[in-house]
Order: C-alpha cells, then sequence, then structure tokens
C-alpha cells in the first residue's frame, strides 16, 4: 500500500513538472533573474569606471583635510568640512584674484601664477565673475583648530579645487613644522621692499605658499594659500571654450534674424 502511494505521489510530482503553466512560469522567472544579473555587472562595471577620483584614489598634490588636487567639491565633502570647520558661507560665480602680499609678488617670485591671474581678470579692472563655488570658514577657531579663517575655493565645471586660503595667528609655526615634516624643506622669498618671508612648496603642480608678516599691532600672522595650478588652467581652457561657443551662438543668430 505504501509503495502504491508513493508511486501515486511521484506520478503526481512529476505531471506537475510537465504542467505548460509551470514551465511558463519557471522561464519568466528564469528571464527574470538573468536580467537582474546582467543589470547588476553593468552596474558595477558602470560605478567602478565612473568612480570619482576622490573617491577612487588618495588626494595628489598638496592636501588640506584630505582634499587635493583631484579631489572633487560635492555635499558629502561639504558636511566633512562643515564637522572639522564649523558653519560655512556659500557663494557661486565670483571674482579670481590669485594675488598675495603686496603688487608685484607672484609677478616677480611666481610669474605662472602671475600669468594665470592676468588671465583670470580683465586688464581694465572691469569685474569679472567665475563659475566657481566659495566656502568660507570665519568660525573655525571655536572647533578647535589653528586657523582664523578659511576659505575653499572650487570650480563649477569640474568640481575640483582652485585655491585654499587659511589665515592663522602665532599657531602659524606649528602649521610650518607639519608641512615640512609632510613635504621636506621649503624653499624661502624674501620680499622686496617690504617686511616679509614667504615659505613655499610644490608638489605635482601644486603650490603651498605661507607668508609671515606682522598685522597691524606688530604680531606675527600666517597666510597660506594652496594654488591648483593644472584646476585652474582647465578652469581658463573651460571659460574659453564657452565663450567661443557664445560668440558662434551670437553669429547664427545674427544670420538668420534678416
Amino acid at each position: 500500500m505504501d509503495a502504491f502511494f508513493l508511486l501515486i505521489e511521484g506520478e503526481d510530482v512529476m505531471s506537475f513538472f510537465k504542467n505548460k503553466k509551470f514551465q511558463a512560469s519557471a522561464a519568466v522567472i528564469s528571464a527574470i533573474v538573468l536580467i537582474l544579473a546582467v543589470v547588476l555587472v553593468k552596474y558595477c562595471s558602470r560605478r567602478a569606471i565612473y568612480q570619482r577620483p576622490s573617491e577612487a584614489g588618495e588626494p595628489e598634490g598638496i592636501t588640506f583635510f584630505d582634499l587635493g588636487e583631484n579631489s572633487e567639491f560635492s555635499s558629502d565633502v561639504r558636511g566633512k568640512l562643515k564637522d572639522r570647520l564649523g558653519a560655512d558661507a556659500i557663494e557661486r560665480w565670483n571674482t579670481l584674484d590669485l594675488s598675495i602680499n603686496y603688487h608685484g609678488f607672484l609677478r616677480k617670485f611666481f610669474p605662472e601664477l602671475h600669468e594665470i591671474n592676468k588671465k583670470l581678470n580683465s586688464p581694465l579692472g572691469e569685474r569679472v565673475e567665475h563659475n566657481t563655488i566659495k566656502l568660507a570658514y570665519r568660525y573655525a577657531r571655536k572647533r578647535n583648530v589653528p586657523f582664523n579663517y578659511v576659505e575653499l575655493v572650487f570650480s563649477n565645471y569640474t568640481k575640483k579645487p582652485l585655491y585654499f586660503y587659511i589665515k592663522s595667528k602665532q599657531e602659524g609655526s606649528n602649521i610650518i613644522d607639519v608641512v615640512t615634516k609632510k613635504y621636506g624643506k621649503a624653499k624661502t622669498v624674501h620680499w622686496v621692499g617690504e617686511k616679509g618671508t614667504s615659505l613655499y612648496w610644490e608638489n605635482s603642480r601644486s603650490i603651498l605658499i605661507i607668508s609671515i608678516h606682522d598685522d597691524r599691532y606688530g604680531n606675527l600672522e600666517y597666510h597660506t594659500m594652496i594654488y591648483y595650478v593644472p584646476n585652474l588652467e582647465e578652469l581658463l581652457s573651460r571659460e574659453l571654450q564657452q565663450r567661443e561657443h557664445t560668440e558662434e551662438e551670437i553669429k547664427k543668430t545674427g544670420k538668420t534674424a534678416f
């Protein structure tokens, strides 16, 4: 009797698997699983290919809070900076002036930066705004960091940093020690006709300059500038392309207007 029921059950199972509805359902499920597998593989591959440099590798050049030449601005980056430096003030479309210390300083000691600065500004002194993102931190000292003011400027085309400016008081001497340990001995620039000294380091075409001079009360101040030269050049290139495109559109409009 038991063998009979087993035989019946076996026949029922076999007939179930041979059922056309079951076969159709199995085929649909198999197709769905295959499609999901293909989509997952493509997603993982694209993520690996298009992963941002700042996420895919170590920051390059001179760094500040893990931001380097190849880093990119994002809401996540802004959030991490807020945790370290406090509340920020954000501005878009800003003027850019790379000059520091006194008139003629860049022209004499850093001619490459001087030429870039000339291209970023009007020779007639007109206001020129650039497609940039500027973050300013005026209360960083409340977060127990040795900075009285921090300004970070990024290109809004590539999201990469253009330059960072950091102002410090007496704690600036400690910053010099840290930078020296990381990038080696600095080169020294003695100001011409002015009282002050600048130390500078170069790494992967990034330039870090720390300028030391007295404030109006006779206390030492340390002004740090990090210039990301390749990113500044890229900004100029993008702006040139944008101007050429705009001029071409204006010409086309003029041809079709009459």
